[in-house]
C-alpha cells in the first residue's frame, strides 16, 4: 500500500491533536492529563503514528519531548489542516446565518480611530449579532497575519503602486498629501505655489527611512528635485 493511502486510511484528526499536545507540553504524562486519557494510551497512539509513517516523530531530551524533523513536518501539516477546518466551520456558520459571527479586522493605527471605527459602528448597528475585533499588528507582519488566516481581512494603506503579496485589493478611497504651514506664514496668502519655491524653506518631515518619509522623497524626485533640507525630523516610533 502506498504511504499516502496508508496515511489516509489510518490517520485521524484526534491523532494530530494528540501529537500537538504532547509536543506543546513536552510530556506524554501532561498530555494524558490534559486530554483526560491514560499515559499508556498516549504512548500507544504516538507509536501507531510512527508505525504509519515509518519514522520517529518525537524524541526525548533533558527538556522533555521534542519533535523530530519528521514530527515537525507533520505538525505543520496538521496546523494547516485544522486552520482549513476552522475556516470551513466559520463558512458553514455564516451560510446558516450571515447576520451573526465573529470578524477579525486588521488595520494600521492611522485608520483605526476614525475610518475603521465608523465602519464598524455602522456594521454592528445593522447586524448587532456580529462581533468585530479590530487588530493593529506591527507593519512588518500585517500581511503575514492575513496569510496565516489570523485575520479575516485588512483595511490598510497601500503606499506603493504595487504590493508584493498574493492578495486581492479593493480600493476604498484615495488620499492626497498637502504641505501644511502656520496661519501667519507668508505662503498662506499665495493661491498657487510651485514645489520648487519651497526648497529652501524650513521643513518638518518624517525620517526618510520611514514610509511617510519616503513619500516626500518620491514627491520631490518626481519634480526633478533633491530632498529638501530638514530643520526638524519627527522621531522614529519606539519599538516594543
Amino acid at each position: 500500500m502506498e504511504l499516502i493511502d496508508r496515511v489516509a486510511h489510518r490517520l485521524k484528526l484526534r491523532d494530530l491533536r494528540l501529537l500537538d499536545t504532547v509536543v506543546r507540553l513536552r510530556s506524554m504524562a501532561k498530555a494524558a492529563h490534559r486530554l483526560n486519557i491514560s499515559q499508556p494510551a498516549v504512548s500507544k497512539a504516538i507509536a501507531e503514528l510512527e508505525h504509519v509513517f515509518g519514522v520517529r516523530l518525537v524524541a526525548r531530551n533533558r527538556q522533555g519531548i521534542e519533535p523530530t524533523e519528521y514530527g515537525r513536518a507533520l505538525l505543520d501539516c496538521g496546523l494547516a489542516l485544522f486552520d482549513d477546518l476552522r475556516l470551513g466551520v466559520k463558512n458553514i456558520e455564516f451560510l446558516a446565518d450571515p447576520t451573526a459571527g465573529n470578524v477579525r479586522i486588521g488595520c494600521n493605527p492611522f485608520l483605526a480611530p476614525a475610518f475603521v471605527s465608523s465602519v464598524v459602528d455602522r456594521v454592528t448597528l445593522r447586524f448587532p449579532r456580529i462581533v468585530v475585533e479590530v487588530v493593529i499588528p506591527q507593519a512588518e507582519i500585517i500581511y503575514q497575519e492575513l496569510s496565516e488566516r489570523k485575520l479575516d481581512f485588512l483595511i490598510t494603506r497601500i503606499w506603493a503602486p504595487t504590493v508584493e503579496h498574493p492578495f486581492d485589493f479593493e480600493f476604498l478611497f484615495e488620499d492626497s498629501f498637502v504641505v501644511v504651514a502656520g496661519a501667519h506664514n507668508p505662503w498662506v496668502r499665495r493661491r498657487k505655489i510651485a514645489i520648487t519655491e519651497l526648497m529652501n524653506e524650513p521643513w518638518v518631515l518624517r525620517p526618510t527611512e520611514m514610509t511617510l518619509g519616503q513619500i516626500t522623497v518620491d514627491a520631490f524626485r518626481a519634480c526633478g528635485l533633491d530632498h529638501p533640507r530638514t530643520t526638524w525630523s519627527l522621531p522614529l516610533p519606539k519599538s516594543g
